[in-house]
């Protein structure tokens, strides 16, 4: 099976090696050809615009797509605004006979990325939007036959506010830990 997983910095595996993040090691435990186009900072706005070129000119079996985070951190969108640009996604994969599967964002550890990635940002607030983008994803899997991976969920079950640095490397990104967890959720 050809996946190709589109995204964020997360899906990119930032900062650790590539051969340390989440797609990497699910394909070393699947065995499926599984291709990373992740890429630091993205917004959901680019990651449609790129989708045809990194998505569908592979020609996957499927596509998973995590984004959210960023446009949060930097006040680009609402949470129906990321829904909306994953609802294009959805509909160019299945226009192009792929399978869109699409992840719940991951919740920041507000205190820790307050202190070791941008000092200014309300992540209380980001974790709100993250939220209401998740039970959005949900709703949205539900009545639109889409597979949802509820990344959030499962892995705010790993950590603590106490003790995130197990899980998180800055508040956002994962640690190599982390990013076994998330290869774990995969079970296709």
């Amino acid at each position: 099976m050809k996946i190709v997983c589109i995204g964020n910095s997360i899906v990119n595996g930032f900062p650790l090696k590539r051969s340390q993040c989440f797609v990497s090691l699910w394909r070393e435990a699947s065995g499926h050809e599984i291709i990373n186009k992740g890429e630091n900072g993205d917004v959901s706005s680019n990651i449609v615009l790129r989708f045809q070129r990194d998505v569908v000119a592979h020609k996957p079996s499927a596509a998973v797509v995590l984004t959210g985070t960023n446009d949060f951190i930097y006040q680009l969108e609402t949470p129906q605004g990321v829904l909306a640009y994953m609802n294009e996604m959805v509909l160019i994969a299945r226009a192009n006979a792929i399978e869109p599967i699409l992840m719940t964002p991951l919740l920041t550890s507000p205190l820790m990325a307050s202190k070791l990635w941008l000092p200014d940002i309300d992540y209380a607030e980001v974790n709100h939007k993250l939220m209401s983008l998740r039970s959005r994803l949900l709703e949205y899997g539900e009545k639109n036959n889409v597979r949802i991976i509820d990344v959030q969920a499962k892995f705010a079950a790993l950590y603590s506010e106490e003790n995130p640095y197990e899980y998180l490397i800055d508040g956002l990104h994962p640690t190599v830990e982390g990013h076994l967890a998330i290869a774990g959720f995969f079970s296709f």
